[in-house]
């Protein structure tokens, strides 16, 4: 099982969203070291000065004034002031160490930060109570000081989360949108590469995105048109020397049969088969130069195309049966199909001899037309080499020779339509050649 994804995009994302979550780490703790503990040593500093203050007006005001001071304060501040009594129910609070320090500093050591005995947490997301109280000596008597907690400590934790949070969102969605305007024309460019490696005729990719894919692009339309100009090359000159031999073999062949009785029939029939080979190999260099992509799919039923093929090589004199079943309907290249039929039959035909069978049949979504016979056979080791154009391996099969090119034809068709052309051993001696095209084809 792979751990890390394997698409662009999404190894993108995750390396984006490890250093995001890195770089806010980084950022809270120089934000806490920097900014947050000097403004919060700050805050605290001011507010004991403040209170300082209060303690000293406490000090020297009358009685009048004191209470005039008081309730203005606790409804200005917010802070209370209630005079000592002697039996309030206060406890020490933990923690807070650099509010402690400071009321050291100003109070004396005796001084504490305090908390009624029954008031406990009432925001249970808070350790510590909502009120602190401080007691502050003035003269002859002292006075409770109760204040919010957030008046000197102020969690920043909520603002840093959301912070990070929104950061985070607005740049994954921000590096999605970028890498899904990347993967767009590499998607494009895939698929053409795609179709043109299966011999199809893709259009041109958009040279559109960063100047490096369209670098790309352009470098895949100028390849695909050298490939189109370099075919279209070699179809014509296989094609003018094929249309070239046609002539002169045909005026040996009239030649031929005109001798009569001046040539012994057994050599004029030799001589007669050796210019139908040469222009069986004339037909496959002109099938091999056709561009079956050029050709429109349409609906074709593979067994009745399997069936009329097989109907011809029967009026040619070849023995073939037919186990046809019943297959969906597949888009197909109906001529092309029909090469690759043709090919696979006379293979047999040649290299083999004897009964042949073509089989259709349906197994876990593709469809399989199979040529079966009894001949020699091919290694499991040479396979894949005869399905190159233009290679032949006589002792092989019969020993008869041919152009090298009927495997690769049918190799080509099989997988212009999405399919595969394998060669198996067949149980029992012989050669299986396996046509397997998806049902979606």
């Amino acid at each position: 099982m792979k751990l890390f994804p394997a698409s662009l995009l999404w190894r993108t994302l995750v390396v984006l969203i490890v250093a995001l979550i890195l770089s806010q780490v980084a950022a809270v703790w120089v934000l806490h070291r920097y900014v947050t503990q000097p403004r919060h040593a700050a805050g605290i500093g001011q507010f004991v000065s403040h209170l300082k203050t209060i303690g000293a007006a406490l000090n020297t005001m009358g009685p009048a004034q004191r209470d005039e001071f008081i309730g203005r304060v606790d409804e200005q501040e917010g802070i209370r002031i209630v005079p000592v009594r002697g039996d309030e129910r206060m406890r020490p609070v933990a923690g807070l160490h650099l509010l402690r320090e400071r009321i050291h500093e100003i109070f004396g050591p005796g001084a504490e930060i305090y908390v009624r005995g029954n008031e406990g947490p009432r925001d249970p997301a808070h350790p510590h109570p909502r009120d602190l109280w401080i007691r502050i000596p003035t003269g002859d008597r002292g006075y409770w000081v109760a204040f919010p907690i957030g008046r000197v400590e102020r969690d920043p934790l909520e603002a840093l989360i959301a912070w990070g949070a929104v950061g985070l969102v607005i740049a994954v969605a921000a590096t999605f949108f970028l890498m899904w305007r990347l993967n767009r024309p590499l998607g494009e460019l895939a698929r053409a590469a795609v179709k043109l490696g299966k011999g199809g005729d893709p259009p041109p990719v958009s040279e559109t995105g960063p100047s490096e894919i369209r670098a790309v692009a352009r470098a895949f339309n100028q390849m695909k048109d050298d490939l189109q100009h370099s075919q279209r090359e070699r179809a014509t000159f296989l094609a003018g020397i094929s249309h070239d031999l046609r002539t002169p073999l045909s005026r040996l062949r009239l030649e031929v049969e005109m001798l009569g009785a001046k040539v012994d029939g057994e050599t004029q029939r030799g001589i007669v088969q050796d210019l139908d080979d040469m222009n069986a190999i004339i037909d496959q260099f002109i099938d091999f130069t056709r561009s079956e992509a050029a050709e429109p799919s349409s609906a074709v039923n593979l067994a009745e195309l399997a069936r009329s093929c097989a109907e011809r090589a029967l009026r040619t004199g070849a023995s073939v049966r037919c186990e046809l079943d019943e297959v969906p309907l597949l888009m197909l290249r109906p001529l092309a199909l029909q090469r690759l039929v043709d090919n696979l039959l006379v293979n047999a035909v040649r290299h083999a001899g004897g009964e042949i069978v073509v089989r259709v049949s349906a197994r876990a979504g593709h469809a399989i037309l199979s040529v079966l016979d009894r001949g020699p056979g091919i290694p499991a080791a040479l396979t894949e080499h005869l399905k190159q154009p233009f290679t032949r391996r006589d002792e092989a099969r019969s020993g008869l020779s041919g152009a090298g090119l009927g495997l690769a034809i049918a190799d080509r068709v099989a997988t212009l339509h999405g399919g595969r052309l394998d060669l198996i051993a067949r149980e029992g001696g012989g050669l299986e050649a396996r046509v397997t095209l998806p049902c979606s084809a």
